[in-house]
């Protein structure tokens, strides 16, 4: 949408953070923030969210995953240009939220005079409605180009069990679980479990 003044929205769960972020939006004069929370629906569910052209989005909330929160906000509310305002610098995750509907993903360390510029941007690309899955995070999974099998060993992976262990509980050879392991790695651009299991929870692939 196209305005003189660019009204904002922002989701953080860390309170200092996302006023000390409205205290700066609010000292440019082509920005208003409109309204501030640390879940989508202290912004989303009150009046102010159809004045609302960009939503600034946090990665890591409570709740539902980004990737369903962007799909819901497309769906629910297609005037509103969803901006990822994240810590992670994470190219999967960055893909991932950009093809469900994210029109812009930005670092936190990013300046504020540049962050501004992109909110601006973000405000005026047009919203055009799309159709999205029932079910996201089935969408979100095939969207991760994991199989079906790798889900289930990055599920084990997350619940601390070895590779012989998995490969006890799923009745495989542990080269091939080492296998599995090894693709989930390379797919979603991790070199560690810890790695995984974090960037499959923010992805919604272990909800």
């Amino acid at each position: 949408m196209n305005h003189a003044v660019t009204h904002v929205a922002i989701v953080d769960d860390h309170r200092l953070f996302r006023e000390g972020l409205a205290t700066i939006l609010a000292s440019v004069p082509t920005i208003r923030v409109v309204a501030h929370g640390e879940r989508p629906a202290d912004v989303l569910d009150g009046p102010e969210s159809t004045a609302i052209d960009v939503l600034l989005l946090d990665v890591e909330l409570d709740g539902p995953p980004a990737r369903t929160t962007i799909a819901t906000v497309r769906r629910n509310h297609p005037h509103i240009a969803v901006v990822v305002l994240t810590m992670h610098r994470d190219a999967v995750l960055r893909r991932a939220l950009l093809d469900s509907g994210a029109v812009d993903y930005v670092t936190k360390d990013t300046p504020s005079r540049e962050l501004v510029e992109r909110i601006v941007r973000a405000s005026t690309r047009p919203g055009t409605p799309v159709t999205f899955p029932v079910d996201v995070v089935t969408d979100a999974r095939a969207g991760s180009a994991l199989s079906d099998r790798e889900v289930e060993v990055l599920r084990l992976v997350a619940a601390a069990r070895s590779n012989a262990e998995i490969a006890a509980d799923l009745g495989l050879a542990v080269g091939t679980v080492k296998r599995h392991v090894y693709n989930v790695f390379r797919k979603l651009d991790v070199t560690s479990r810890v790695g995984a299991v974090a960037t499959a929870t923010r992805l919604g692939l272990l909800s």
